[in-house]
């Protein structure tokens, strides 16, 4: 898909993939359209792609807003008149928690945004992606709604929504202009832990330490190439990352008692590192 004199919506443009994404399409010549929670953060993206020469049209509000959303679609339509590509890229997360310990507050704040956000970002747009000659519609879900992990039942539970979701709806757009496709990322340096919620403001700090130290190698800038070459490619299952594709193996193929092997193993890691964190607290 050439990118130059399209149009395309990103949510969660705030920051990370989102905000790269955004970038990255203006300077291939699209116009974008831009959302985030975070009205200073979304402007900060805003005035990055006006500094590559792009245009951009920015709308801050929380994708789990239902009308917001569809007037969104509508200010784009009025800006625009057009939308080739719709990215649902916002999402959220929870620290790592047990499921005792999670709130039905916290647990619905995450399913309204990392799940009923796609669908909103979806149902809104889709009807005007169906109106171009050939559109896109990219959903962004993890290497967690490939395999499930302890401790994050609330986001494994979004994600795999994500997943059946999309899936579902490729196969009734499969014989329309409207191509589907799922992102899984791991690995990315993004801001999703320092934003999420915390049980307490320590848990939070040991959380985005192991996060940084465990599960990130690539830059938003690296998977924002990742996947626009994937969607040049016109590829439906898009990995970012190298854990991603591991999970996916691992979900197809792996045996159970592997599984819980590794998990084990992975658990162990953690620990390791909150002890040393306990260790070097004065």
């Amino acid at each position: 898909m050439d990118f130059s004199q399209s149009v395309a919506v990103i949510t969660g443009a705030g920051s990370g993939i989102g905000q790269q994404l955004a970038i990255q399409l203006a300077q291939a010549g699209a116009k974008v359209a831009i959302n985030d929670f975070n009205a200073e953060s979304l402007e900060q993206t805003a005035e990055e792609v006006r500094s590559h020469g792009g245009t951009v049209f920015s709308d801050a509000f929380d994708v789990s807003n239902r009308e917001a959303m569809h007037n969104f679609a509508q200010m784009v339509e009025e800006q625009f008149g057009q939308v080739d590509m719709m990215i649902n890229n916002a999402g959220v997360a929870l620290g790592r928690m047990k499921l005792e310990e999670i709130s039905y507050e916290d647990f619905q704040w995450l399913l309204n945004i990392n799940l009923w956000g796609v669908i909103h970002g979806t149902v809104a747009f889709l009807p005007l992606l169906r109106q171009r000659p050939r559109a896109k519609l990219v959903n962004v879900c993890s290497s967690y709604g490939l395999l499930a992990v302890p401790e994050q039942s609330p986001y494994c539970t979004a994600k795999f929504a994500v997943r059946g979701f999309t899936d579902s709806l490729r196969l009734e757009l499969m014989d329309t202009n409207v191509r589907v496709s799922l992102v899984c990322p791991s690995q990315v340096r993004t801001n999703i832990v320092r934003h999420g919620r915390h049980r307490t403001e320590a848990e939070k700090e040991k959380t985005i330490e192991q996060f940084d130290t465990l599960m990130t190698c690539l830059s938003p800038a690296d998977g924002a190439r990742i996947i626009l070459r994937g969607l040049r490619k016109n590829r439906e299952l898009i990995f970012v990352g190298r854990d991603s594709k591991i999970y996916n193996f691992a979900s197809r193929f792996t045996p159970q008692c592997i599984i819980k092997f590794v998990v084990r193993r992975e658990l162990r890691k953690l620990a390791e590192l909150d002890a040393r964190s306990a260790d070097s607290t004065p």
